[in-house]
């Protein structure tokens, strides 16, 4: 009974049933696989195996669905106009998922290599370095293949439109090595993107380095994309920074080769001051703090004015957060000790007062008057 409602109905709506019911068994067996699948990771535990599933499941849920598509095909013909239209589709549909996955593969890579950097750091401090060049080169590699993938997918996507296929070839030719060259149109894009392989390769800044802005301030390098460098600043702002601005002017990079930084704190004392005592106090703070790293210390006489000496305190520290909090500590401390154990070291403004002459009265009247006896008034 069922054979024959299903053959009595028009051929369209037959080839729609078939083509409908393939995809949900297609769908079906994919959601079957998917649960087994996250079963098995959430028991391992295992973030990576997390990270693969995660950024895998949406690109395999179109592909399956393709496969339903090309499954009814095999199973029932749809005549040369559903033939000709499914065509059309798929050669649309297959470039737009493959470049879709490729860019899933890519991230989830780029994500796995950003796990592992950050724990081989993990209680190993002469891995940091390595860590933010290797975080950093992914990154950018990250953007640049994501912008080559979507360049390519949308070209072959175009050359499968008769009508725009010309298009589909221009953006194909500025995607190679030849567009890079003569891509007029696309200069400022394609100066970007050098640029950002520059950076990866030559690094003048890495992931987490810390810079000096033009605005003064310094912060740490969050984010390196192919058009610009998002730098967050101590007191959580962020300063977007061009990418190209790094390759053409000159700027700061605390940590280019090392996070470990020298503070320094200036005093300006009387110049009749104890040094030495000071030089001894100096010691206790910075052995006594935990933020000095143990490398070295020194207090100095860095200048010298009429009203003042200045001595220079400098310390090491293991980062410059570290660094700028002991120079705090030391800052208050030796003007704590200085107010209430050598106030005299305090500078002072001095002057000398020009000694006053004794004047001689030699007019006769004044000496008259000074000669005059005492009595009453009328000299009496």
């Amino acid at each position: 009974m069922s054979d024959y409602l299903i053959r009595s109905l028009p051929i369209s709506v037959q080839t729609m049933l078939v083509l409908c019911l393939c995809i949900f068994a297609s769908l079906a067996l994919y959601r079957f696989i998917l649960r087994l699948i996250r079963k098995i990771v959430e028991n391992k535990d295992n973030p990576i195996a997390k990270i693969w599933l995660d950024k895998l499941t949406s690109p395999f849920r179109w592909i399956s669905g393709l496969i339903g598509v090309y499954i009814s095909q095999q199973i029932l013909p749809f005549g040369k106009i559903g033939e000709s239209l499914l065509s059309r589709i798929e050669a649309f549909a297959v470039p737009a998922i493959a470049g879709w996955l490729a860019l899933a593969l890519l991230h989830a890579i780029s994500d796995i290599v950003d796990i592992k950097s950050r724990r081989s750091v993990e209680g190993n401090e002469s891995r940091k370095l390595a860590s933010r060049r290797q975080r950093t080169r992914m990154s950018i590699m990250m953007r640049v293949g994501s912008f080559l993938i979507i360049m390519v997918t949308v070209g072959i996507m175009m050359m499968t439109i008769p009508a725009v296929r010309n298009i589909g070839v221009t953006l194909m030719a500025s995607a190679g090595l030849v567009g890079l060259a003569v891509g007029a149109a696309a200069q400022p894009m394609l100066k970007n993107l050098i640029a950002g392989i520059q950076v990866a390769f030559t690094e003048p800044i890495r992931i987490d380095d810390l810079v000096i802005v033009e605005t003064g301030d310094w912060g740490w390098i969050e984010k390196i994309t192919l058009t610009y460098v998002t730098v967050r600043l101590w007191d959580e702002r962020r300063v977007i920074v061009p990418l190209a601005r790094f390759l053409e002017a000159p700027f700061e990079n605390w940590t280019r080769e090392a996070e470990q930084l020298i503070g320094k704190v200036f005093l300006y004392v009387d110049p009749l001051a104890d040094v030495e005592r000071l030089r001894e106090h100096m010691k206790k703070v910075v052995t006594s703090n935990a933020l000095w790293d143990g490398r070295s210390y020194i207090l100095q006489v860095s200048d010298m004015k009429p009203e003042y000496i200045e001595l220079r305190l400098l310390a090491t520290a293991r980062d410059a957060p570290s660094s700028w909090d002991l120079c705090c500590d030391i800052r208050e401390q030796m003007l704590r000790f200085i107010a209430e154990n050598m106030p005299e070291t305090i500078a002072h403004t001095r002057f000398t007062m020009p000694q006053r002459k004794k004047l001689d009265f030699l007019v006769d009247g004044v000496d008259a008057i000074q000669r005059t006896p005492k009595g009453n008034k009328a000299g009496v």
